[in-house]
């Protein structure tokens, strides 16, 4: 959907603002008639907002609490509030249908708001995202020392979903389609971002500096040895450039960075030598088995082919359709599923993502550029400049 409504960030205006519920992305059993336009009390939009309103950078983030990608982005963004006064956090609510629990952990987001305690709320609910039954709000509420009558009431009479509707509303306006969804004075970042890669769009935005000039920040200090021995590969071993990446074969943001890893090997068919290391997230309950499917079809000699497959059909990665993308790459069907029934490769994957913790991954994807950490998301075109930069660091100057 093309964007139709401009973001306005000053951070100045965000108290003047009294918006309009607009009931066009509304769940259902919506509490209030629709038809009669519920206006934002302005102490709604400072209980969730956060740093100083005269900061110069704005960030505005579409979130859901029932998200593992929101509750990462989440943790960055409480870190980078607490190591600079630079930035204006703005928080509005995007549960996604397709989360039972979120929009009523919404609503008690902003029953404890109306009582002064979002943040504390906010925090506790990302920390305990498998747990957002009523029952467990009630409790929250309770360990938060809220006025749990009120609490209860508001819960009950659907009070604050009105402000969901239409930050949902303006979700849609802009085109928003994923959670988290970041505006950086403007600038669209859609998926978690890591702290560096946030970071550096932040001191862009600070320095007033066009992002055409900017590159996403690299983990500084010395290169990180990554133990790569019995990694995938592509590219000559030779190559000046080492690119690492810790994937998860059900994580959409993997999935997008895909086709550019292809993209960047294709552009430097000598320079690059990739390696793939497998980081299945916690809540991703199909992925341990993909990744220990991509081993046993890379057992046979196809790694990359399956590794294409299960990236093209991330809805489709239970133990039937693995092995019916086994028969479709015209694998040794018996081999196979003894390797997947038997966990063969389970330690391997284990083994990577032991490595991971031990490199500080903080979700993925999660890239290394010679031997530097780079979180979140990045650009075909931020990466060719990462790269540019990395050979001209790895070539020798000229004898004069």
């Amino acid at each position: 959907m093309p964007i139709t409504t401009q973001l306005v960030v000053k951070s100045r205006l965000v108290f003047a603002v009294v918006a309009s519920f607009v009931s066009t992305n509304a769940p259902a059993q919506i509490s209030k008639s629709e038809s009669q336009p519920i206006p934002v009390p302005a102490i709604m939009l400072a209980a969730t907002s956060e740093g100083p309103p005269e900061a110069p950078v704005a960030i505005v983030v579409f979130s859901d609490f029932e998200s593992f990608p929101c509750s990462r982005s989440a943790s960055v963004l409480t870190g980078l509030l607490g190591q600079t006064t630079n930035i204006r956090l703005i928080f509005k609510h995007a549960p996604a249908m397709t989360n039972p629990n979120a929009l009523l952990a919404h609503e008690a987001a902003l029953a404890a708001a109306a009582q002064g305690k979002f943040w504390e709320m906010h925090d506790v609910l990302f920390e305990n995202q498998s747990r957002l039954s009523r029952a467990d709000l009630l409790k929250y509420a309770r360990d938060l020392n809220l006025n749990l009558p009120v609490f209860q009431q508001a819960l009950d009479n659907h009070t604050y979903r009105p402000i969901i509707e239409r930050d949902l509303a303006e979700a849609k306006g802009l085109g928003v389609t994923a959670t988290p969804t970041l505006f950086v004075n403007g600038r669209r970042l859609v998926g978690p971002q890591g702290y560096a890669s946030l970071g550096a769009v932040v001191a862009s935005a600070v320095a007033g500096i066009p992002k055409s000039q900017t590159l996403p920040e690299v983990a500084a200090g010395p290169a990180q040895a990554i133990n790569l021995e019995h990694a995938p590969a592509k590219g000559l071993a030779s190559a000046p450039v080492s690119l690492v990446e810790f994937s998860d074969f059900e994580c959409p943001y993997c999935a997008q960075a895909a086709p550019i890893v292809q993209h960047l090997l294709a552009a430097y068919p000598t320079k690059i030598h990739f390696a793939f290391m497998h980081y299945p997230l916690p809540m991703h309950k199909e992925s341990p088995a993909a990744h220990e499917a991509a081993l046993a079809a890379g057992a046979q000699g196809k790694f990359w082919e399956m590794h294409d497959l299960l990236f093209a059909s991330q809805d489709k990665l239970t133990r039937n359709d693995l092995i019916a993308k086994a028969a479709q790459l015209k694998l040794d069907l018996p081999r196979f599923t003894k390797d997947l029934d038997s966990h063969r490769f389970k330690a391997a994957v284990e083994s990577d993502r032991q490595e991971g913790n031990r490199l500080g991954i903080d979700g993925t994807p999660f890239f290394f550029i010679n031997g530097h950490g780079i979180s979140g998301a990045v650009s075909l075109a931020d990466f060719k400049r990462l790269i540019d930069a990395a050979l001209k660091e790895a070539t020798p100057p000229k004898a004069k």
